[in-house]
């Protein structure tokens, strides 16, 4: 009788003083939680500088990347309407000037071809975000022409020694000296049949090989 009576106070106290004790860690958790500011939601799109193309818009700085709409700079190609590359045909004071270009066309590897900018501008009826007008990056200098591997080498093969082969490539010099000498006495002829098949006998041009039929 005598231990309930010691017991039951002592076991009211233990309880007041826990809830007493999580309402002092509630009330501290509350007021970090009040002062603790409000990161607002950054763009994980980069917003470049608006273009200095004319007609380009100038984008705001709003943009919210979890709405319905794509930075018009981040659309495929097949969305763009791109001018061709521009030739300055080796003239690097052209270029400098213009800001973007190619000095050379063509190229076997990726390290051999140059990389330019053009001016794209996106569709009518594509609705996007930005200036919709703009340069895109990364382009490789190429361009093709009636130009066709295999088209050559046969000629080289078969007519060769009238320097068939040669004409077809616009080397119209090199060609004539190849059929006055019936290919170099069958030398030249086979030389250049090798120069064809390890890529080293190229349109005069600067062109790479159509790779259509």
């Amino acid at each position: 009788m005598v231990i309930n009576i010691l017991l039951n106070p002592l076991s009211c106290l233990i309880a007041l003083d826990m809830i007493s004790h999580m309402r002092v860690v509630s009330a501290i958790h509350a007021r970090s939680e009040k002062e603790q500011p409000a990161t607002p939601a950054q763009s994980v799109v980069p917003i470049t500088s608006p273009s200095s193309l004319p007609g380009a818009v100038t984008p705001a700085s709003d943009f919210n990347p979890l709405g319905p709409l794509v930075m018009c700079s981040f659309l495929p190609l097949d969305f763009l309407d791109c001018k061709d590359a521009i030739d300055h045909d080796k003239n690097h004071t052209a270029k400098a000037v213009k800001g973007y270009g190619c000095l050379r066309f063509g190229g076997s590897t990726y390290d051999e071809v140059e990389h330019t900018e053009v001016q794209c501008t996106v569709f009518p009826d594509i609705d996007c975000y930005g200036p919709r007008t703009f340069l895109r990056g990364g382009i490789p200098c190429i361009r093709y022409t009636d130009h066709y591997f295999v088209t050559t080498l046969i000629y080289s093969i078969l007519l060769g020694f009238l320097g068939m082969d040669r004409f077809c490539l616009g080397q119209t010099g090199t060609a004539v000296g190849k059929l006055l000498t019936i290919g170099g006495v069958g030398v030249w002829w086979v030389i250049d049949i090798i120069l064809l098949i390890t890529n080293n006998l190229l349109p005069e041009d600067g062109s790479n090989w159509n790779p259509f039929v």
